[in-house]
C-alpha cells in the first residue's frame, strides 16, 4: 500500500481584511480559469457557519483546498495518488495564486503535512524530511488526531 494521502497546512502570516466569504469568487475564479495547473477544480462550498469547519472549501477532483477562520491557513489535502513532492508543489502554487492575486501571504518556512491514513504511518517523517528537505518534528497530541508533522523549511 502507497501512502499519498497528505495534507499540507500553509499558516497566513498577514492578516487579510477579507472575510472568509470574499475567498468564494476568488475560488469561482480559478474555476472558470482552471487556475490551479493538475487539477479539475469543481466546485466551492461555504462551510463558514460550522464551528470549527473547513470554512470555503475548493473541490478538485485531485485535492481538496480550503481557507478556514479558526486558524487562518490554506490547507490542501490530497485525494489522488501523487507523491510528496508533487503534493508539496500543488499546496505551493495554490498558496502562489493567493498571494499573487490576494495579497495573502503565508508563513512557507515552517508549515505543517498531515497524514490521512493511518494504515500505513512507518517511515512518514523520513519520507516527510525527504520529499521537503527540511527538519522534521512530529507534533504530539491526542492519539485520535490525524498524525501531524511540524516542517521548518531551509527554502
Amino acid at each position: 500500500m502507497e501512502l499519498h494521502k497528505f495534507g499540507i497546512r500553509f499558516r497566513i502570516s498577514n492578516a487579510p481584511a477579507k472575510t472568509l466569504q470574499e475567498f468564494i469568487p476568488v475560488f469561482h475564479g480559478w474555476i472558470q480559469r482552471q487556475a490551479l495547473p493538475g487539477h479539475l477544480l469543481v466546485d466551492v462550498h461555504d462551510y463558514s457557519h460550522v464551528p470549527n469547519g473547513p470554512g470555503i472549501l475548493l473541490v478538485a477532483h485531485e485535492a481538496n483546498l480550503n481557507v478556514g477562520e479558526t486558524e487562518r491557513s490554506l490547507v490542501y489535502l490530497r485525494k489522488q495518488p501523487a507523491i510528496l513532492t508533487e503534493t508539496l508543489q500543488a499546496a505551493r502554487a495554490a498558496a502562489k495564486l493567493l498571494t499573487d492575486e490576494q495579497g495573502v501571504k503565508f508563513a512557507t518556512e515552517q508549515f505543517e503535512i498531515f497524514v490521512n491514513d493511518r494504515l500505513v504511518s512507518d517511515g512518514v517523517a523520513g519520507l516527510i524530511a525527504e520529499a521537503t528537505a527540511g527538519q522534521v518534528t512530529h507534533q504530539s497530541g491526542d492519539a485520535r488526531e490525524r498524525l501531524t508533522f511540524v516542517v521548518k523549511s531551509p527554502l
